[in-house]
């Protein structure tokens, strides 16, 4: 007669970060009602993989649940995987956190529920071949693949019934079982009775495995999913008809499959991830480092704090915590965009960023004022990085901008915004609007004389100078414990017909005492006469929030909202941002009174309740109607502090 095992593998994440409300809202429409209604049917088997931070969740504010979990497992109903402990994409950590973090998870799983786990969950299903050793090395036997990665080498649906073997170079091993694509799109979202036939149709002779795995956040959080299952009982009937069909259909676990059939042979498997993430990736994971800078320096400050977190002294008594903060930092949902939030969720960019200065606070104080050029982003050319005890401040020669502004004390990344880009759920939205240029700080404008706050703040405006997105000299200058940087662009600025040359000059100097950076402009027309220009500095700072009580712009004394609404001050000579749920204040203070744009940046992005606007950061422009001649640059000065918000 023919048959067919069957394994249900149900992966929960919650990300660092995400707030508090969102994952109870997951425990409450998914997580307890999958368990209660698996608890009414005997018969059926899980396989569970809970990533660290919400089982640790789970443990603070739901130990009914996490006990449950326990019972399935002692009473053999269910398997736990293991996997990194927050949830990285593992291709992209260094090797040794690899291993930490995979080892941190299985450890927590011994500890807790009295099992190793011999599988792992491969986060986003993001394979790559160098993963085999790690993954022996760290004590897994299997993971788990989307079925689109075997079909890549000719291998079709119902060939990728089991598993199969994969090496690495230094002859290490590591088991693969195809996640069915046909299942995981029809449930629940074709009756119960479509997909048992279709479970029907792959049984055959021998031990055949038809695994299903998605996202447990599927199971009744997705919209609609809550009503389908539970109130509509799509999961009862289905969870009977699996019973009623015992006689063919055999549910399992993953492990128990591994350890009573052989594997279907040996495979080299190309790098790949699910059908969906491949899209959204242009073919590659790595597609969303180049699509999105933002994700890349990310990204590259991960591998920075990595590398110093690994230097620090095992039996020294932070290095635990700095290693953890390190861990929290990589968890993957910022680094990527897809259906959902991801890299658009300011709240989520925010966590990672913290984690990760966290992790630098422990690992590298920085007591005393340091620069270091170093390639930071990893595109060829050295970045000027500037370090003091409580200010990061790290300046690309493109465009002479800041691009990562930390205040340590509050470990906050003023620097974590996100520019608007077109994204395909865009298609038939006329309101959509586009940056050409990275959302940084010290971004120089020329401007026509017709521009206007609305249009600037569109990015529908005449840039009539080349220097937002061209390369400036740089040159370090130390001294007597002081510190500065000259920045320097020989370019030109579009006047009527003619491309007059305009050189801009700013110099940045640091106090090792505070966390503040003095600006000193000088804007050169080499031409003879004075040449009538509209000079901008744009500086873009994060809050954590747009609409927040305690979040707001302080002018002349008087609060003012940061909202979606744009705001024109004129002859201002100072202004602040302050943020009083983080607890800092930022502070610009001009030597001459100037004109002032204040609006915010606010994408459109696609969430699990369908298009919204995000915020993404305060956009503050200062600008001037100035005219160089030859030998009288227009100066300008100005100073942006940090300090704690009542300061």
């Amino acid at each position: 007669m023919a048959r067919l095992d069957l394994a249900l593998c149900l992966h929960n994440h919650q990300p660092v970060g995400n707030f508090e409300h969102t994952i109870e809202n997951a425990y409450r429409q998914a997580y307890r009602p999958l368990l209660e209604a698996v608890a009414r049917a005997p018969h059926v088997k899980l396989v569970l993989h809970y990533s660290g931070f919400l089982l640790a969740w789970l443990k603070d504010n739901h130990p009914e649940t996490f006990d449950q979990i326990g019972d399935l497992v002692h009473g053999g109903r269910a398997e736990l995987l293991t996997g990194g402990l927050y949830e990285p994409i593992l291709p992209l950590i260094p090797d040794r956190d690899r291993h930490g973090q995979i080892g941190a998870l299985t450890s927590y799983i011994e500890r807790h529920f009295g099992t190793r786990p011999n599988g792992m969950w491969l986060a986003e299903r993001v394979w790559q071949p160098d993963l085999v050793g790690p993954l022996q090395r760290a004590g897994v036997r299997y993971t788990i693949i989307d079925d689109n990665n075997f079909e890549a080498v000719g291998i079709e649906e119902r060939d990728t019934l089991g598993h199969f073997t994969v090496s690495g170079p230094s002859g290490e091993r590591v088991q693969v079982f195809p996640i069915n694509r046909t299942l995981r799109q029809a449930v629940p979202f074709q009756s119960p009775e479509i997909v048992v036939e279709h479970l029907g149709e792959l049984a055959g002779d021998g031990h055949r495995l038809a695994l299903f795995a998605d996202d447990g956040e599927k199971f009744g959080e997705w919209p609609g999913t809550h009503k389908l299952l539970y109130v509509e009982g799509w999961l009862e009937r289905f969870l009977e008809l699996v019973g009623e069909n015992s006689e063919w259909l055999h549910i399992t676990t993953v492990g128990d499959f591994l350890e009573a059939v052989p594997p279907k042979g040996e495979i080299e498997l190309p790098p790949g991830s699910y059908a969906e993430m491949m899209e959204w990736s242009g073919g590659s994971w790595w597609g969303f480092l180049s699509r999105y800078p933002e994700s890349n320096l990310m990204y590259r400050k991960m591998l920075a704090v990595s590398d110093a977190v690994a230097a620090l002294p095992e039996d020294r008594t932070n290095t635990k915590e700095a290693r953890d903060r390190l861990y929290r930092g990589q968890s993957n949902d910022p680094y990527w965009h897809g259906a959902f939030g991801g890299l658009y969720l300011l709240h989520l960019r925010a966590g990672n960023y913290r984690s990760l200065l966290r992790a630098e606070n422990i690992a590298r104080p920085g007591r005393t004022l340091r620069t270091d050029e170093v390639d930071f982003d990893g595109d060829g050319n050295k970045e000027t990085l500037i370090t003091s005890p409580q200010m990061n401040c790290y300046l690309h020669q493109v465009g002479g901008q800041i691009f990562e502004l930390d205040y340590r004390p509050f470990v906050w990344n003023l620097l974590a915004t996100l520019a608007r880009r077109p994204e395909p759920y865009h298609e038939e939205q006329d309101s959509a609007e586009y940056d050409w240029y990275p959302r940084r700080a010290l971004v120089d404008h020329f401007f026509r004389d017709d521009v206007t706050i609305d249009a600037f703040a569109a990015c529908r405006y005449g840039e009539q100078g080349d220097f937002v997105d061209q390369p400036y000299e740089v040159e370090v200058e130390e001294g007597d414990g002081a510190m500065a940087v000259a920045l320097r662009r020989e370019g030109g600025v579009w006047v009527g017909d003619e491309f007059l040359p305009v050189t801009v000059s700013k110099r940045l100097s640091f106090d090792p005492q505070a966390p503040r950076v003095d600006v000193a402009y000088a804007v050169e027309h080499t031409g003879g006469d004075p040449l009538p220009l509209w000079f901008a500095c744009e500086l873009n700072l994060l809050l954590s929030s747009a609409s927040g009580e305690g979040r707001y712009c302080e002018v002349d004394g008087a609060r003012r909202p940061v909202s979606s609404r744009s705001e024109s001050y004129s002859g201002l000579g100072a202004l602040a941002l302050v943020d009083e749920w983080i607890g800092f204040r930022v502070k610009l203070e001009f030597e001459e009174a100037c004109d002032i744009w204040v609006f915010p940046i606010e994408t459109l992005s696609h969430g699990l309740e369908g298009l919204s606007r995000s915020y993404q950061g305060t956009c503050v422009t200062p600008h001037w109607r100035i005219a160089p001649a030859a030998g009288r640059p227009w100066s300008g000065r100005f100073t942006l502090g940090l300090c704690p918000a009542e300061g």
